[in-house]
Formats: C-alpha cells, sequence, structure tokens
C-alpha cells in the first residue's frame, strides 16, 4: 500500500520553481481528464492549455501528500482536487492509480476526477498554507538589474529615470502598499509569499489595477525583490492561495482575463 513517505520521495524537492513540471514528472494527466475537471468545477478561466489549473493541481496535490491528507482504496489513491467544487458545492476529487500508459515514464495515472467517486473514505481538501509574518520597518532590497534592467519592458515609464530614482520609487511603492495591507499571497519556491501592488502613476483609486506587481520574498531582516512582474503574470501563484478565484482582487481577474490566452505552460514559472 502506498505511503506518504513513498509519494513525497516521488515528488522530489518541493523548493523548485518549475512546479508544474514536477508534478509532470510524478503523475501522468490527459488533456480531456483536466478539460472534465474545468468542466465540472465552478466556472473560472483557467488560460491557455490550462496553465493555471495545472499550475493549482501542483501545488494543491502535494500539499494533500504533504498533509497526509489522501485516502486508500483497491491499487488507488484518492485527494481532493484542492478547493475545488461544483457549482452546486460538492467537492471534486481525483483517483490516481500505479501508471501503465504514457510509457509509464511517471510514477502514477490521473485515472479520474469528478465529485461522485467510489472511495471508501473520501479525502479532506489541504490547509492553505499561511503567509510569513511581515517585519516592520524591515528594509527592502532590490536586485536592480534584473528587475529594471532585463524587464525594462515592464516599465517604460521609468525608463529615462535614474536608477537610484527607479529604485526608490519602487521601494516608496512597496511600503505604501504594505502600509495598507495590500499585499496578496502567493506560492514561490516551496512556501508562501507575497504579492505587492506597485501604485507608481497614480494612487487616487486603489481598487483599480497597479502599474506593476513585486514579488517580495520576506526574509529575517529584509525583504528582497528580484523583479517585477506586469499585473496578469502572477495569478496562477495567487490562485493557489484562496479558496475560490473570486476571492482574488477584481483587478487581477480582469487583467488575467484579458491576458490569459497569451500564457502558456512554460511562461511566467521564472518569475
Amino acid at each position: 500500500m502506498v505511503t506518504r513517505e513513498e509519494l513525497l520521495e516521488q515528488l522530489g524537492d518541493p523548493c523548485t520553481n518549475r512546479v508544474t513540471e514536477r508534478l509532470h514528472r510524478f503523475l501522468y494527466i490527459r488533456d480531456e481528464i483536466l478539460q472534465k475537471l474545468a468542466r465540472e468545477a465552478l466556472n473560472e478561466d483557467w488560460g491557455s492549455d490550462f496553465f493555471a489549473l495545472r499550475k493549482y493541481l501542483a501545488v494543491q496535490v502535494p500539499w494533500s501528500i504533504e498533509q497526509g491528507l489522501f485516502t486508500k482504496g483497491a491499487g488507488q489513491w484518492y485527494v481532493s482536487a484542492g478547493n475545488l467544487q461544483t457549482r452546486y458545492g460538492t467537492p471534486l476529487y481525483l483517483v490516481i492509480e500505479k501508471n501503465r500508459i504514457g510509457g509509464g515514464r511517471q510514477p502514477w495515472y490521473l485515472k479520474e476526477v469528478g465529485s461522485q467517486i467510489a472511495a471508501p473514505l473520501l479525502p479532506s481538501p489541504p490547509t492553505i498554507a499561511a503567509g510569513p509574518e511581515l517585519p516592520r520597518g524591515a528594509e527592502i532590497v532590490m536586485m536592480h538589474d534584473h528587475m529594471l534592467g532585463d524587464n525594462a519592458d515592464r516599465v517604460l515609464f521609468l525608463k529615462n529615470t535614474p536608477p537610484v530614482a527607479q529604485m526608490c520609487a519602487i521601494s516608496g511603492a512597496i511600503q505604501w502598499s504594505l502600509n495598507r495591507e495590500l499585499q496578496l499571497p502567493y506560492w514561490y519556491f516551496g512556501k508562501m509569499q507575497y504579492l505587492v501592488p506597485l501604485y507608481l502613476q497614480s494612487r487616487e483609486n486603489i481598487t483599480q489595477m497597479p502599474d506593476l506587481i513585486a514579488p517580495v520574498q520576506v526574509n529575517k531582516d529584509n525583504l528582497l525583490v528580484r523583479t517585477v512582474l506586469a499585473p496578469h503574470m502572477p495569478y496562477a501563484n495567487a490562485r493557489v492561495s484562496v479558496h475560490r478565484h473570486d476571492q482574488l482582487p477584481p483587478w487581477l481577474i480582469d487583467t488575467w482575463k484579458e491576458h490569459s490566452r497569451i500564457i502558456h505552460t512554460t511562461d511566467s514559472e521564472e518569475d
């Protein structure tokens, strides 16, 4: 009978930003199974090739295993599909068994999904990890070359601004948003971190889409900012941190809808 330790070993290192690749090395998933899951779940935009759904499962399934929230049957084991539910509020589940198709490269095979599965005991959904405590007054450390040098096209309105002024503007915008608790939790490199909306050109309406997003890594003595993102880019990483997509800010949902068809499985994994 499969054990938690066996599954964790097969999953591999959780400290990675290539979470969808990690899942697909572990679990063989047919496209039609993803289509069925998206069709049965409460309606939302999962993007091209179900990019956001793949990432959602790539975080939620390991969480279920890590938390011991899977049940077993005759040659199968079961996890919840995260916190996904049908339009009637019924939880959705995944049925997983030994992989005997697809060349057998992955140890497991996602056989079935749905709300009505024949499991001896239905599993509970995993607990969504909490974000770290934000240290007050911590220094904001920025990797300027990657943020604004490599990604200058994301901040064209700062193009002709001296580097020090750019850093001061972004640092000030981060602190301004943190003071108003506008940060959003998101999953990155095996743990929960934060996305901070940056209002650099206008702060008259903080319910509107920000100019940029800064992923913030919380360290003991500082807040590290490695890059800045266009507002639609971190949607999939933020989606895993809430029970339902409507719990995300409306501006994030709206900008995702505008860009979801041009985001593909290989995009944004490094962001």
